[in-house]
């Protein structure tokens, strides 16, 4: 495939999209063990707050990359 049809390709782009979440779980789950390793949390402070935060991130970045997207000149 070449790369203009690449950027079409569904299969791909969910492919991007999940790769992308995986890495966002994974730094969510390091950056909560360093800082709770370290005594940097408050005590209300769990993992899934983290991970929401994390989430909720990784949703803004999608929808601004879309509009960014569908905003572009060329």
């Amino acid at each position: 495939m070449q790369d203009n049809e690449m950027k079409h390709d569904k299969v791909y782009n969910s492919g991007l999209n999940a790769g992308f979440f995986a890495a966002f779980l994974l730094f969510a789950s390091m950056f909560y063990f360093l800082m709770d390793f370290l005594n940097k949390l408050p005590k209300p402070i769990k993992y899934y707050h983290i991970v929401i935060f994390v989430i909720v991130a990784y949703f803004a970045g999608l929808i601004i990359l879309k509009f960014r997207k569908q905003n572009s000149f060329s």
